[in-house]
């Protein structure tokens, strides 16, 4: 695992305990919500603008695991400013029929989208560009809980090198 990751979910479980001990409620800690993916057209725009990929976490209901990981990691991935200029985070509910406005501006569902993309095992994780393709191998199923996040991390990394890279000529 990153140091990174070490330190934030550290401090995470220590303010969760102080809270906690002191009778607080805790739950508001981990508040931050993944948005769930509306319109992937208006997301490729803002990952044109900013330089950095999309990641996209595909869900369902029944997933337990889904629930862990986004607990776990991904509500504090989109809580912690460190973030913010390295991906842009989206959830797509596989099991749903929410709408969705695909990378290409076309109407579609999340779980159209998804079938669409060949998503059968949730959680996956898809590091994409602008344009929706792949700019990293995905992240399929859960893996190993202590080391999950450090592959986000390490996913993360290597799409923003990836897709720098495309976009520098030299």
């Amino acid at each position: 695992m990153t140091p990174r990751y070490n330190f934030l979910m550290t401090s995470v479980r220590y303010l969760c305990a102080v809270l906690l001990l002191a009778g607080l409620p805790w739950g508001p800690v981990l508040a931050g919500k993944i948005p769930v993916a509306v319109d992937l057209q208006q997301d490729a725009n803002a990952s044109r603008g900013g330089q950095v990929p999309i990641l996209l976490i595909y869900t369902a209901e029944y997933c337990h695991y889904c629930d862990e990981v986004k607990k776990s990691v991904f509500n504090l991935i989109f809580a912690d400013p460190a973030y913010q200029d390295r991906i842009l985070l989206r959830e797509v509910r596989t099991d749903t029929n929410l709408h969705l406005v695909g990378f290409s501006g076309t109407a579609t569902s999340h779980r159209s989208f998804s079938k669409n993309r060949g998503i059968r095992i949730v959680p996956t994780l898809e590091f994409l560009d602008s344009t929706g393709a792949s700019i990293s191998p995905p992240l399929v199923g859960a893996s190993i809980p202590d080391y999950y996040g450090a592959y986000v991390d390490n996913g993360i990394e290597q799409s923003l090198r990836n897709l720098r890279a495309r976009q520098d000529p030299s």
